[in-house]
């Protein structure tokens, strides 16, 4: 078996390789969009270098623009797998070049270029797809070490083609057969290799990103309340951590106490007090999830730790917790049950442990409730003495 027959054959092993272990994963756990995806680009890529493994360098020109048009869109399916990640995808323009560039390549057609520029052309494309991804990795390259590879190798990917775009300018392919065929047994073994390395490395990449966020889905699911479907009291400690590492920094803290729960199930029973307990959840993760994190702390106690950003108001954000609890509408047997809630907060200090902030705003939460309950109590710190401010 010469070289270059056995790499058209271990390629696309490897790619089914790939393909296959992707479309496991997807089917065990179907929120990941992103091994989808990138099973999707792996199965293309693998049919596109079969084919093209076993065409004739000067035979059927149509042929040779389906492998140009598979060699395309896979580049575009993966890249939108690294991005599915985060929720993002791909720019429109690059599904647009995609598809006007599969136009300007086909044979026989009035427009079509001379093969030397066919090939510039299409390394150029290949690596404007890449570049196209380029920006929102890099904005994403601080969630965790392995956005960083991402973002390395999605980079290594893209100065490939161009590379390889600037030898084929440099060293024609030609328009006769015989320089076609002289092409195809020289540079284009080694592009096909250089391909085949880079795709061996998108596709580890891939597996590493996909199996961290499995991992992390299953420790997520361990940090949601059932109930209230918000971040448990695991989850709030993992936000604690996350600060204290200077990943996710706090700025003030909200704490909800429901005023009056236990007479709520007392009187309408447990799934009365649930769906109280749902609905409050609900109303305080829409209201203020976008500024910081909300979780149950256990029982009808409810925390919202409040990224650095929002902390200047922390004060108006607890009045408005406050206000909407009491404007919560229930259904059925408890239609008539109208709830409030004792609010503290505390805007961090410099210097200040997080913990010892929580604290402080249970402090200010006790004051509410001995207060006579429904409203709001800060704590703040002047002259070195801890004193509570009521809101409302």
């Amino acid at each position: 078996m010469s070289s270059a027959s056995a790499f058209f054959i271990l390629i696309p092993a490897m790619y089914a390789l790939f393909t296959l272990s992707l479309l496991v994963i997807a089917w065990f756990d179907r929120r990941l969009v992103s091994a989808r995806w990138a099973a999707l680009g792996f199965l293309v890529a693998g049919v596109s270098i079969t084919v093209d493994g076993m065409r004739d360098p000067g035979g059927d020109r149509w042929i040779s623009w389906f492998t140009v048009a598979t060699h395309f869109i896979p580049l575009l399916v993966l890249i939108q797998a690294f991005l599915s990640r985060h929720g993002r995808s791909v720019p429109k323009v690059a599904v647009v070049l995609v598809a006007l560039s599969c136009i300007m390549v086909m044979p026989n057609m009035p427009w079509a270029p001379p093969y030397w520029l066919r090939g510039v052309i299409v390394q150029t494309v290949c690596t404007a797809i890449i570049v196209s991804g380029l920006p929102s990795l890099w904005s994403l390259r601080t969630k965790s070490a392995l956005d960083q590879v991402t973002f390395l190798v999605v980079l290594v990917a893209a100065l490939s083609y161009a590379g390889k775009a600037v030898i084929i300018a440099l060293n024609p392919i030609g328009q006769s057969l015989e320089g076609v065929v002289a092409f195809y047994q020289g540079l284009n073994i080694a592009f096909h290799s250089a391909s085949a390395l880079m795709g061996m490395a998108v596709g580890i990449v891939l597996l590493m990103t996909i199996g961290f966020d499995l991992v992390r889905l299953r420790v997520e699911e361990g940090e949601v309340d059932q109930l209230t479907q918000i971040g448990n009291r695991r989850a709030l400690d993992r936000h604690i951590g996350e600060d204290a590492e200077g990943a996710r920094p706090v700025g003030a803290v909200i704490l909800v106490d429901l005023d009056h729960f236990k007479r709520i199930n007392d009187t309408y029973g447990h799934s009365a007090g649930d769906e109280v307990l749902g609905k409050v959840a609900s109303h305080l993760e829409g209201l203020l999830g976008k500024f910081g994190g909300v979780y149950r702390m256990g029982g009808e106690e409810f925390a919202v730790l409040l990224d650095d950003t929002h902390s200047e108001v922390v004060s108006a954000l607890a009045l408005s917790v406050r206000k909407a609890i009491a404007r919560v509408v229930f259904e059925g047997a408890i239609c008539d049950v109208g709830v409030t809630a004792s609010v503290g907060f505390h805007q961090r200090e410099a210097g200040e442990a997080l913990e010892q902030c929580i604290q402080r705003a249970d402090h200010a939460v006790y004051c509410a409730k001995r207060d006579g309950r429904d409203r709001v109590v800060g704590a703040v710190r002047e002259n070195g003495l801890e004193i509570m401010k009521a809101v409302a």
